[in-house]
């Protein structure tokens, strides 16, 4: 069976994300959208659909997958692939064939059997204190488990109206432990995670665990409480060889000020993770892509304006972990989105030595970000689209989208 992975992908509807958390977060009004780089147009918008479409017609495209159910979205995820619907922009990447087709999946010089997809929920539950300031206070929100039942339910339907269907999930359950108690963080794990002493069963569908920093995540928080349920978390995946996934990019859905999501969000905030736990298994999504110019550092700026190779530290975090121990992987989800990364990436792989080059190729992920990187591109067929048409070989494709997954999922 040969599969394709999407690592990194979302499924959800409006009611799943805590808005209430995301404008808490702007303390000081509109300047905090500008000085975070939310509103930059390197990050909401690429060169080529800043000519064609409006920011509007982007994020209009981008909610229609937030109006339907998580089943619907699915369908019409295959759909597309499929070449069922039509473009409406001259400027959008285009294969000359679907890229599904005769019941599989084509892909450069490969056919693949079936699509492994790999949801991320995100976990937006909220404490009471969030509510505090309010005059209506909010309560205290479990929405990881209404999302679960969601996606569950999400994918029953799809393979209802799919039956013959290329999908398989292989979903990733979020966590944010500062909102749950440490008792109730362990029974996420034990209730919906698999691992091989426990077998998919129920709603024991989840394969891996999603954290995302900007929400309040903070990989090794100072509080002996608080570090005592991120390293609840961190026993268990490394006793069962479970599968991290971090939010990395200095941009995305955030609970916290710009200046503290970037602090716990930064790949060297693992470091004190990895030298306790070092054979953990961790995704550092988009490849640390940074955004705002008072993130990066002007040494790998002016660098990366010299030899086309990436200007971000973070980038740079990721690959010197990668170097040092041995489960440490990075995603091109959203990022992709921008061919010049492609470019960057390949440019810098290079002009690497050739076993430091391997170490880091066998690290790299295929992730699509659906439906977030609809801010960039038309549809899910033209992100693939632009990863099919990238300067890496069929080979360095087909590990980025099989062997290294399969490694980093524990599949091998």
């Amino acid at each position: 069976m040969e599969y394709f992975f999407d690592q990194h992908f979302h499924l959800m509807d409006i009611s799943h994300p805590n808005l209430i958390s995301f404008f808490s977060s702007i303390e000081s009004g509109i300047t905090e959208l500008f000085t975070s780089g939310a509103l930059l147009p390197s990050y909401i918008i690429t060169p080529k659909s800043r000519r064609s479409h409006t920011l509007l017609s982007r994020i209009t495209n981008t909610l229609t997958t937030f109006e339907q159910p998580i089943g619907h979205t699915l369908v019409m995820m295959e759909e597309d692939l499929a070449g069922l619907f039509a473009s409406h922009d001259d400027d959008a990447a285009r294969p000359a064939l679907p890229f599904i087709r005769d019941g599989k999946l084509h892909f450069r010089a490969r056919t693949y059997d079936k699509m492994a997809m790999c949801p991320m929920l995100m976990d937006f539950s909220s404490s009471p204190s969030s509510g505090q300031s309010l005059y209506y206070p909010t309560p205290k929100k479990e929405k990881i488990l209404t999302y679960i039942d969601d996606t569950l339910a999400g994918f029953e339907y799809y393979h209802r109206k799919r039956p013959d269907g290329l999908f398989a999930f292989f979903p990733f359950v979020g966590i944010n432990p500062p909102v749950h108690s440490r008792s109730f963080i362990e029974e996420l794990l034990s209730t919906f995670v698999v691992t091989s002493s426990n077998q998919p069963k129920g709603k024991r569908r989840f394969y891996g665990i999603k954290v995302y920093p900007p929400l309040g995540f903070d990989p090794w928080p100072s509080d002996k409480e608080e570090r005592d349920k991120v390293i609840a978390i961190y026993v268990f995946c490394n006793e069962h060889k479970i599968p991290i996934m971090t939010h990395c990019d200095d941009q995305g859905f955030r609970g916290l000020t710009a200046k503290e999501a970037w602090r716990v969000s930064e790949p060297d905030a693992w470091r004190p993770v990895l030298a306790q736990f070092p054979l953990l298994s961790i995704d550092f999504a988009h490849f640390g892509w940074q955004y705002t110019p008072l993130q990066k550092n002007p040494l790998t700026v002016l660098s990366g304006l010299a030899n086309k190779t990436p200007d971000s530290s973070w980038f740079y975090q990721i690959t010197a972990l990668m170097k040092s121990y041995p489960n440490i992987y990075a995603d091109v989800s959203f990022s992709g989105a921008n061919t010049d990364f492609y470019d960057e990436l390949f440019n810098y792989l290079s002009n690497l030595e050739e076993e430091e080059r391997e170490t880091i190729t066998a690290r790299i992920l295929f992730g699509s970000d659906f439906s977030v990187n609809l801010m960039k591109v038309e549809s899910y067929t033209s992100y693939y689209r632009l990863f099919e048409a990238s300067p890496f070989s069929d080979e360095e494709i087909h590990r980025f989208v099989q062997t290294n997954p399969l490694s980093y999922m524990g599949m091998l």
